[in-house]
């Protein structure tokens, strides 16, 4: 369904590189309600390898974008992708776009001198705290809705005797 979607690997890759960050996350409930791939999607579209794959840019554009005078490069950077990748497999591409949107914006954890994997992988925690009690709302909102929605089809008990009786 993916490949349907996106295309093959390359093109998701395009699709959704640290360069679409801002517009992915635009709409906030969209990147957590919205029909977005998770890693495990990803995984069983496009290869063992593809989660990885797509968050080795989305950690270089942190690394870059925090100043540090040591980046996350080399093994430290492909060791951080696959534990993100094996541990948050649950994630959408968007949520973890979010998270790295809200890094850059100082909501998490501060790197001293260098980029440090144990800092976002902390932080990670942290956001999937909140992310948590974010859908929360919006399904709670949902369902609201959906109530309002039901109130307004619904008949009184007295109405449905009415009705009962007339037939």
């Amino acid at each position: 369904m993916l490949v349907a979607k996106y295309g093959d690997r390359e093109s998701f890759l395009k699709t959704y590189n640290p360069d679409t960050q801002i517009a992915v996350c635009a709409d906030r409930e969209r990147c957590f309600m919205g029909e977005y791939p998770t890693l495990a999607e990803l995984r069983r579209a496009y290869g063992d390898s593809v989660p990885s794959v797509w968050l080795i840019p989305q950690l270089l554009d942190l690394s870059e974008f925090c100043g540090c005078r040591n980046k996350l490069y080399g093994k430290p950077l492909e060791q951080c992708a696959d534990v993100i990748a094996a541990e948050y497999y649950f994630l959408k591409v968007s949520e973890l776009m979010l998270f790295f949107q809200r890094f850059k914006s100082g909501r998490y954890g501060v790197f001293y001198g260098s980029v440090d994997p144990l800092v976002i992988t902390t932080s990670l925690r942290e956001f999937i705290a909140e992310r948590n009690v974010e859908i929360g709302h919006y399904e709670e909102a949902e369902r609201d809705r959906q109530e309002r929605e039901h109130r307004k089809q619904a008949i009184s008990y007295e109405e449905y005797l009415r009705r009962k009786q007339q037939k």
